[in-house]
């Protein structure tokens, strides 16, 4: 494995450039905004880093499927996938270093995004009546667990899909069509309609998960969500014909 070859291949490209160039104008942006908007609109005017994570995360759950599609499916995409496995034999090899790869971009997203949260939350409590850090737990337990389940819920679609605009559109689509899908079971009161959301909804199980109200039910969507596409797709992986 070679994640650093892999880390620097989805780095020094002119795409990745603009693509982490506008993500971070994004973070920082939703970063501050989230902290003065509470300032200017919330009563009292204390600006909580949990709120203002949460305004952080509605660009960060693009941008985190973006990054990690583009970084395991890209090079299918551009058939440059080829060059690679002549390159480094072993193609589970080359996937497993994709993922480590992935991993230290995702982390340091999640890492700045709590940064900016912090910051922004400073800010707004400059503008408003004082900023409040007391949820800075939860930012760090139930708000990572929802982003985590995004990572893998993109990580397991661009290993299925092994194309970079049919990964995308699942790692994007599916969360919003299963959290509208969640909405509209809710809406009706069906148990039936409730209990085939949760068994898909993965940002819900891992919600569940930190807030100590989870079961055996939440193994459900990492299973057939996470555990079975990524099976799939590293099996397809291993054996698809480069053509």
């Amino acid at each position: 494995m070679r994640p650093d070859i892999d880390l620097r291949a989805s780095l020094n490209t002119r795409g990745a450039l603009i693509t982490y160039t506008i993500s971070l104008l994004a973070l920082v942006g939703a970063g501050v905004l989230g902290g003065v908007l509470q300032a200017l609109v919330v009563e009292p005017a204390i600006v909580d880093v949990e709120m203002t994570f949460i305004v952080i995360t509605l660009p960060l759950s693009l941008i985190i499927p973006v990054v990690t599609v583009l970084m395991i499916a890209g090079e299918w995409s551009d058939r440059s996938i080829q060059t690679t496995f002549l390159q480094r034999p072993g193609r589970l090899g080359v996937l497993g270093s994709k993922i480590l790869a992935n991993i230290v971009v995702v982390g340091a997203l999640l890492a700045l995004s709590v940064g900016l949260a912090a910051l922004g939350t400073w800010i707004g409590g400059m503008v408003g009546d004082g900023a409040s850090f007391e949820s800075f737990r939860d930012v760090l337990t139930t708000q990572m667990a929802v982003m985590g389940a995004t990572w893998l819920m993109s990580l397991a679609m661009a290993v299925l899909a092994q194309s970079a605009v049919v990964g995308m559109l699942l790692a994007i689509g599916l969360p919003f069509v299963i959290s509208t899908f969640a909405t509209i079971a809710m809406a009706t009161g069906s148990d039936i309609l409730e209990k085939v959301a949760r068994a898909v909804h993965l940002q819900d199980a891992a919600y569940r998960l930190t807030d100590g109200t989870a079961g055996a039910f939440e193994l459900l969507p990492l299973t057939l969500m996470v555990l079975i596409p990524l099976a799939l797709g590293a099996r397809r992986w291993s054996r698809r014909e480069i053509g």
